[in-house]
This record gives structure tokens, sequence and C-alpha cells, in this order.
């Protein structure tokens, strides 16, 4: 995608944390032609301290309400603390600015709706930002599967984590803590694209292995969609050994991924398969069957999809958005939907 403005977009990043200032304000680096970071907020004096050294001309605000009344701020970018990102957009869209926030976009699936209906009232102004939807091992297994190679897909197994006696704030309960809103939204974001349909069935298991606060740091969600299609997605905090992020499993194959690496094997498009039927009758001993003669390719292959990718994608998306109308590709009901997910899967645990 390629496009720039006469004058980029003024923003302004609220939260000067992991997200804002470790991931936000250097993917706004990239893309000078786009957007403008001219005011910043944090109540911490040493985090306005970080960006006053950085950017001098950058305006620094302690309190939101003072942030939000700076006359020349067009985009609020919010990426507080996960508990405050209800009111805070909700804030920002009553000062009449565009707003892009940072998963999670609630503690729970009221909260979106909350949100749903502020962003209504507003005129659609409030943009989420899910950018793994534009990670590009999940936009290239999207593009195998849609390839027909794998035949029929029925299982999808979604798995990220690793060992970690973590114990800052999102281990903790009351403050928005636990993998659930963590890396949750991420992989059920994934899953329900993956699925294309609303689930079913929910299966949900939540523990706390190696984390320190009271706070869930293993996920197991199991979902079923009317076509039959299962996607099983686990986050784990204590997760030792390394699993596969991506297995994709089908009627005529499967994929792996992890890293920038797919490995595939399916059967031969251009080997046809005689064909079969169940028989009743007793096969001889030692059998399951009639023999069979398939034709199987393996092949592994780099994370390269022909789609536009990447995780700083979703910037592009949201300056087309903004200044030339365009289509945001991450609609708000897909964000509450991923919202009644989370609080599904809460749901009859010791986290709810």
């Amino acid at each position: 995608m390629s496009i720039s403005f006469r004058e980029p977009i003024r923003v302004g990043i609220a939260g000067l944390g992991r997200a804002g200032w470790g991931m936000h304000i250097p993917e706004l680096e990239k893309y000078p032609e786009l957007f403008k970071v001219v005011a910043v907020c944090d109540p911490l004096k040493e985090r306005r301290d970080l960006v006053s050294a950085k950017y001098p001309e950058c305006r620094t605000y302690r309190r939101y309400e003072d942030f939000l009344a700076d006359p020349a701020l067009e985009l609020i970018d919010i990426a507080t603390r996960s508990e405050d990102h209800v009111e805070h957009t909700v804030m920002a869209l009553k000062a009449k600015r565009w707003v892009f926030l940072e998963k999670p976009i609630s503690l729970d699936a009221e909260g979106a709706m909350v949100l749903r209906a502020a962003a209504i009232k507003a005129g659609n102004k409030l943009f989420i930002r899910h950018n793994r939807r534009f990670e590009p091992a999940f936009v290239h297994i999207q593009e195998i599967i849609a390839s027909g190679i794998l035949g029929n897909v029925h299982h999808i197994r979604l798995n990220r984590g690793g060992f970690s006696r973590r114990d800052d704030w999102q281990t903790v309960k009351r403050c928005g803590g636990g993998q659930l809103l963590n890396w949750g939204p991420h992989l059920i974001d994934q899953a329900l694209q993956f699925m294309d349909s609303r689930p079913v069935r929910i299966w949900s298991d939540l523990k706390r292995v190696a984390s320190m606060g009271d706070a869930e740091d293993y996920v197991r969600i199991i979902m079923n969609n009317q076509q039959g299609m299962t996607v099983d997605l686990e986050i784990s905090g204590g997760r030792v050994i390394h699993a596969h992020d991506y297995i994709v499993s089908g009627s005529k194959g499967e994929l792996v991924s992890s890293g920038n690496k797919i490995k595939l094997k399916y059967l031969d498009p251009a080997h046809k398969l005689p064909r079969r039927r169940a028989s009743v009758r007793t096969p001889p001993l030692g059998s399951f069957g009639s023999p069979d003669d398939l034709k199987w390719i393996e092949e592994e292959i780099d994370v390269a999809p022909k789609a536009p990718a990447g995780m700083t994608l979703v910037w592009e998306l949201l300056a087309g958005a903004i200044r030339l109308n365009r289509p945001y590709p991450i609609t708000m009901e897909q964000a509450v939907d991923v919202m009644k997910i989370v609080s599904l899967a809460r749901k009859d645990t010791n986290f709810a």
C-alpha cells in the first residue's frame, strides 16, 4: 500500500508503556508521511521525559483530561492499562476525536458493548488494533487454505507461550491481567477469521501455572462452527518445550508453521485417487481394508504471502480509513465477538 497526504494525521498517544513507547512510537516512526506524534500522556514523569528527550517538540501531559483538550489532536492512540480502555475511549470519542484502541478493547463483553454504542453515537470513529490479523504467517496460511491443496480443513491448532514467572500488573486480575486478555484477543481474532463464522460450541480451561499474580497464565479454548471446523487455541505461561505456532489439518493434507517457515504434506493433486466404498466383509488378517497408493508432496517454504502483510500494516489501513474513507478491515462487530468469547471462556472458572 502506498499513500501519502498533504499533512500527516496529528496523533496523541495515551500511555507510554510496553505498547505505547515500546511498539506504537517505533512503528509510527516508519510512517512520517502518514502520522505525526504531537502529544503524549502518561502519569509517570520519567516516561514523559523519555519522549521530551527524543522529541523536543512533542507536548507531554500528566492528566488525560488536559491531553484530550489539546486542540491539535486528530487521533487519540490509546495504549493505557487494560482496565482504563473503555473509560479513556469513551472520553476521547465524546471529545470528537478519532480513536485507535489497543487490545484488549475492554475487560469483558459488557465493556465491549459500551464501546460499540459509544462508537455508533460518535459516527464510527473508533478503530481496533488487532494487528495480528496481518501477521505474515497467518495471512500466508489463509492463502494456502484457500488454494484447496489441504482439502476440507477440519482442525486448526494455535499455540503461543513460553515459561515465564511473570510478576507485573498484567498478572493481576483487578488490573485486567491474565493471558486471556493479553494474547487471548489476538488468537481469538485469528480463530474467528479461520472459522469465518461464529462458533456454536465453546469449551475453555484457565489455570495459573507459573506467574506470580492471581490471574490465569494458561488458556485453552476449543471452538466449533456449524460447518464442523474445530479451532483449538492454547496460550501457556508454563510451556517449556516449543510447540508449533500453527497446525492446520485438512482432508488432503496438513501444515505446521513456526517463525518464518511453513512445512506442508499434501496429496499430489495430479494423482487421481481411485473410488472406494466401505465394505462389511471381513478383511484379510493383518489388514485394515484395501491397500492404498498415495502420492504425497512434502515441502518446506518461507512465509511469503501474496497479499500485503506485516504487523505495522494496520497503521496504513488506519490512515486510509481516516483520510480517504477507505474500509477498515477490523470491524467493531468482530471486536465485540472477540470479547464475547473472552467472557464465555472465563465464565464458571476461578478467574471469573
